[in-house]
């Protein structure tokens, strides 16, 4: 079960680390609005999963 969590904790922080260096070195002004703007409007959708 230890395996596990490690294996799907990393596999989250990979993918999130390439996000943000795509969102760092690849993406113009445009695409980084893009990202921003969607991260922020899924948030309060988010929160009630983390915080039932």
């Amino acid at each position: 079960m230890k395996f596990l969590f490690t294996v799907l904790l990393g596999a989250i922080l990979g993918a999130a680390g390439a996000f943000y260096y795509i969102y760092l070195y690849h993406a113009d002004a445009g695409e980084q609005a893009l990202m921003r703007d969607t991260i922020t409007t899924y948030l309060p959708f988010l929160s009630e999963y983390i915080n039932p």
